[in-house]
């Protein structure tokens, strides 16, 4: 690979690592803005579900649209709505300005995810350590959202909830600094898609592999949101203060980005199946281990959870790259659907476990949504799917 390649790519991660950094500053706090506004857990898990909800599922259209194009636009304005609405959203007085706020930062991370997930695969020119250089990105995407927590918190904790404001100013700056050093996107790697957008969606959702692949994003999606969610409710009940909980949410990110850049080796070892069984399965005896030593053991307990972390996203680079090969002429769209469409699917599960949360109990949540992933695990990889991984250790 050439120089000017490599650093590309190195400034598509950097400007991944602060857009997901953004995405996560509100997480643990959540149950400070649910008492300022005096709102119930079950509505802001809605609200919350609508903003993913709202983003994500826009991010196929932002791709099949940036598979057209060589501008970097929505490389740009994305991270500068992001680091704009996100920040706002904090010092929101309002349920509707606190809406408003998170659905606009929310479609800034829409913008990014599709057309830079996209040009990670197009500067390596089908390199064959495109899984290493993916796994890289996307790990320090989550690294970046690992962060946002205990950053948030700290600041918030010490200085009060408006000196969130200016948080906005390396992400300006980040835009900028990509934007140029970045160089437009060559010509000759485009896949312009020859049909329209809505026929074009039906043709590769007509795949029963790409199916299979969507169904572990959506869960993966859904558990790691969850998990992120909630567990600070119970973090905040058994008498961690806001700066612990950021701490340990951000641990527990931290290390699903580690497994995201070490899980192209651990495939290359046993194989892409057994990275997914390996990742769901895992899930659902630590989550329950985690809740039973909780009231004894409240420090054990968020080791556990940080651990948990690890098994969580270790499927995704594996994932999205099969994803990409099988559908390599829209590359935009397949990544906005892997990466944004699966989220937000993923993230409607918090708007019912939000009502299941309120009246049976935060650890419910917990279980019900690792015990999906339990059987994700089991049932979820079909005869289709498991071929298509075999051929690619065997290419």
């Amino acid at each position: 690979m050439k120089n000017a390649d490599k650093k590309a790519i190195a400034g598509l991660s950097a400007g991944h690592f602060m857009v997901d950094w953004y995405a996560s500053v509100l997480v643990p706090l959540y149950p400070t803005i649910t008492a300022k506004l005096g709102i119930s857990l079950s509505y802001i898990s809605t609200i919350i579900a609508f903003g993913h909800m709202f983003s994500s599922m826009l991010q196929p259209f932002f791709g099949y649209v940036s598979d057209k194009l060589r501008h970097r636009t929505f490389m740009f304005w994305g991270l500068i709505m992001a680091s704009v609405f996100i920040p706002l959203s904090v010092i929101s007085n309002t349920p509707f300005f606190l809406a408003f706020f998170l659905i606009c930062g929310m479609c800034g991370n829409a913008f990014y995810h599709p057309q830079v997930t996209c040009l990670v695969n197009t500067f390596c020119y089908n390199n064959p350590k495109l899984s290493r250089y993916m796994g890289m990105f996307l790990g320090l995407g989550t690294i970046g959202y690992a962060i946002g927590p205990v950053c948030s918190s700290s600041v918030v904790a010490n200085f009060g909830e408006h000196a969130i404001l200016y948080f906005a100013i390396p992400g300006i700056v980040c835009a900028f600094a990509v934007y140029f050093l970045v160089p437009k996107i060559p010509g000759d790697t485009l896949c312009p898609p020859k049909v329209k957008f809505i026929p074009l969606m039906k043709e590769i959702l007509s795949s029963k592999v790409i199916l299979g692949l969507i169904l572990i994003a959506v869960v993966k999606s859904g558990v790691s949101i969850s998990f992120g969610t909630y567990m600070p409710f119970l973090l905040e009940k058994n008498g961690f203060s806001l700066n612990q909980t950021g701490f340990v949410v951000t641990l527990f990110f931290a290390i699903s980005g580690i497994a995201t850049i070490l899980s192209p080796k651990i495939e290359e070892k046993i194989g892409g199946a057994n990275v997914i069984r390996l990742s769901f399965l895992s899930i659902l005896p630590l989550a329950l281990l985690t809740l039973y030593v909780l009231d004894k053991s409240p420090y054990i307990a968020a080791f556990l959870f940080i651990v948990t972390g690890f098994f969580i996203l270790l499927s995704v680079s594996v994932t999205l790259v099969s994803a990409q090969k099988l559908v390599s002429k829209n590359r935009g769209v397949i990544s906005g659907i892997m990466q944004g469409f699966s989220w937000g699917l993923g993230a409607l599960f918090l708007a019912p476990m939000g009502y299941i949360g309120q009246y049976f109990g935060v650890d419910k949540i917990l279980i019900i949504m690792s015990s999906i992933a339990f059987l994700t695990g089991i049932f979820g990889i079909t005869k289709e799917l498991k071929e298509i991984f075999e051929s690619e250790a065997s290419a």
